[in-house]
């Protein structure tokens, strides 16, 4: 209350200085018309003097405005370093934007036509590799086809191969790189099993039945095979994949890779004692076909782990 009385005495003053002011324009104005006191003011001089007054005027209200706009920010900024006190938006600071996906009162939210279709993310073009693999020969193990040149990072999983009856269970895995390979002994005696290929050589020694099982970590690319250093006729064959991208090839020999990144990429046909066939697609979004032929060999002569023909 306080503060708006001094915008009224401060309002009052000014008007008074206004008044003053006209007044003192008067008497100037009346001073050489001595000569004239026996008529009054022309048409032309009473219109001035109007003019004077309503700029005067104006002046007054605009000076009141601002004096009651400068009491109304102090008021609102004691609120607002009040603790719990609700937002204030003060003169001169651009309200704050609606929350995202709330419409503001000047601007109404777009409306979709039953017509049309809302906007959606933009996803990585995929398409899908398909063809036919030939396998020459006698195969042992399923037929694998993948895409080679597409990296991914190293998976968490665990598989298991048993050793049971003098035989690896199963004797055949397809994993993708990082994948834990746990080798139980089922058999009531001992195994050794190891592996003497390039990409992945280990030995994982000899344990007994029901105790803690060897594992291996398979971070390379490639064919592993898995042999025991006891029994000549135990193997296995582990196919270690780059990433997610493989397809087993199906009993009339044909395959599909579905959602492959489209662009250039190197496809790969495997299977056991074959050599591999790699070839070079150029993969668009209208899809690619590419065909293989595996020749099957004999499998050498089983070695021991210092590399030496089994007796």
């Amino acid at each position: 209350m306080k503060g708006r009385e001094m915008i009224h005495k401060r309002a009052a003053t000014l008007i008074a200085v206004a008044l003053a002011c006209l007044a003192g324009g008067a008497a100037r104005a009346q001073a050489p018309a001595k000569s004239r006191a026996a008529r009054g003011p022309t048409a032309a001089e009473f219109e001035e003097l109007k003019k004077r007054v309503d700029r005067q005027n104006e002046l007054i209200m605009q000076l009141t405005q601002i004096e009651g706009a400068h009491y109304d920010y102090l008021v609102k900024l004691l609120q607002n370093s009040r603790p719990g006190g609700p937002p204030i938006v003060l003169p001169g600071k651009v309200p704050p934007p609606p929350p995202v996906g709330t419409a503001s009162p000047d601007q109404p939210a777009p409306v979709v036509s039953e017509h049309e279709e809302p906007p959606v993310a933009a996803h990585p073009k995929v398409a899908t590799i398909a063809g036919h693999v030939e396998v020459k020969g006698k195969a042992w193990g399923p037929t694998y086809v993948y895409v080679e040149n597409i990296k991914e990072a190293p998976v968490e999983r665990t598989v298991e191969i048993a050793q049971k009856d003098r035989a690896f269970v199963p004797n055949f895995l397809a994993v993708q790189r990082g994948t834990r390979v746990s080798f139980p002994n089922g058999d009531p005696f001992l195994h050794n099993v190891f592996s003497p290929s390039p990409t992945s050589p280990f030995d994982l020694g000899s344990y007994r039945q029901g105790e803690k099982p060897g594992v291996v970590r398979l971070f390379n690319s490639g064919a592993v095979e898995v042999l025991c250093n006891m029994h000549a006729k135990m193997r296995a064959n582990i196919l270690v994949l780059p990433n997610r991208h493989f397809a087993k090839v199906a009993s009339d020999g044909s395959f599909h890779l579905e959602n492959v990144p489209v662009g250039g990429r190197q496809v790969v046909a495997w299977t056991p004692d074959a050599k591999p066939r790699a070839e070079s697609v150029a993969l668009t979004p209208a899809g690619a076909t590419v065909n293989f032929s595996l020749q099957v060999e004999p499998p050498p002569p089983p070695l021991d782990k210092t590399g030496m023909p089994r007796r």
